[in-house]
């Protein structure tokens, strides 16, 4: 495809669905035959997502977590030291990405929450981010968006609950719904 301007978008907030607009937006460039690379941060089960995904041939899934199936806040400090190692070869392999001009569209679900947990810093990442390829489109995910990042992003959308979560009822996530 190779557009001549490719934007920054962040999707944030504490409300469901941050991943599923990353999906909505992969498969939208899959159907218009992009170049797409999907990094996955702090997340390393399998999904729906990822089966339909694999099809695709235009289409890398790159997952930087697989020392545990714990979440962050259940590891110890080994764990986390090990999970860091992983994201920051996870981060090693986006800078490079970044400067393909041949990927369309780069797609980084978790990566605040790899902020958020100082598993990689804030200034690197917005470093990689402006000296990217002119034509890549760039969308992360996470909870917490830092200010430095605010700055040079191009749209952030907020996902805000108004409901509570059914988790907090005891459903916890279901197939094909959550995963």
């Amino acid at each position: 495809m190779n557009q001549e301007q490719g934007y920054l978008h962040i999707y944030c907030g504490e409300g469901k669905c941050k991943t599923s607009i990353l999906n909505g937006m992969t498969i939208r460039a899959l159907g218009n035959d992009w170049n797409v690379v999907y990094f996955r941060f702090l997340k390393n089960r399998p999904t729906g997502e990822l089966i339909f995904f694999e099809k695709h041939t235009n289409l890398t899934i790159l997952d930087f977590y697989h020392s545990s199936k714990k979440f962050f806040w259940e590891m110890n400090d080994e764990e986390k030291q090990e999970l860091k190692v992983e994201t920051r070869k996870g981060l090693e392999i986006l800078v490079a990405n970044l400067k393909n001009s041949n990927i369309d569209l780069i797609v980084v679900d978790e990566i605040l929450g790899c902020l958020q947990n100082q598993l990689i810093y804030e200034d690197e990442l917005v470093l990689a981010l402006e000296n990217k390829a002119k034509n890549i489109e760039v969308a992360l995910s996470g909870r917490y968006c830092p200010e430095k990042l605010q700055s040079i992003a191009d749209l952030i959308s907020e996902v805000t609950p108004t409901r509570g979560h059914y988790s907090e009822k005891s459903i916890w996530a279901r197939k094909g719904i959550e995963y």
